[in-house]
């Protein structure tokens, strides 16, 4: 006899579901009798939540420590001697501006750049250091101990124009004169058609 009901296998998993449906019910119960919150509740609470976790970030970022800066390397300088007896050394590239110390004649400092639109050269005061201590000489009180060679204009002369060289007529062999050619005449060839001729009927 056929059993009609369900296999065995379906109820079990039935019963399993509605045990869990029932648990998941009864958590749900638990949670609304402690906080006492409706769903419109639930959702406000979660956005003031979500937007204070936003804030907090927010404050986070802007108190971060500020990044250290790059490092700038000096630039490469060339070396001067003191050519006076006594040399200024300025704060800034004008002779009124504030003295930042007095060199004696012979001591090498280190010229950064020439100052543009200026006779000043730009000093690093210290080159020791790993910072360019910014300060000025004018340029008739030093020399450049090692200076760079500067281009002379050398003028090079025109180049001179070489004759074309004349042509010369190329000589001439004698030909040999032979006599005209001289087609002979050939008989065109014999015509293969037949040509009917009527015989004269009277009548």
């Amino acid at each position: 006899m056929r059993n009609s009901g369900p296999p065995a296998w379906f109820v079990i998993l039935l019963g399993i579901a509605i045990v869990f449906g029932l648990y998941y019910l009864w958590l749900g119960i638990q949670n609304f009798l402690v906080t006492g919150l409706t769903v419109v509740e639930s959702t406000q609470q979660a956005v003031v939540g979500s937007t204070s976790t936003a804030i907090r970030i927010r404050e986070i970022a802007a108190n971060a420590p500020t990044p250290l800066p790059s490092f700038t390397p000096v630039p490469a300088c060339q070396d001067f001697e003191v050519s006076v007896r006594e040399a200024i050394v300025r704060a800034q590239p004008d002779t009124s501006s504030r003295i930042k110390a007095a060199l004696p004649q012979g001591e090498i400092v280190c010229v950064i750049a020439a100052v543009p639109d200026a006779d000043w050269y730009l000093i690093d005061e210290n080159r020791l250091t790993k910072r360019l201590e910014k300060v000025y000489m004018h340029q008739d009180i030093i020399r450049a101990l090692y200076p760079t060679p500067t281009r002379t204009r050398t003028n090079t002369p025109a180049p001179t124009r070489t004759p074309t060289p004349s042509h010369s007529p190329v000589p001439t062999m004698p030909t040999e004169t032979l006599p005209p050619l001289t087609r002979a005449h050939t008989p065109p060839p014999p015509s293969a058609t037949p040509t009917a001729t009527l015989a004269s009927v009277s009548l």
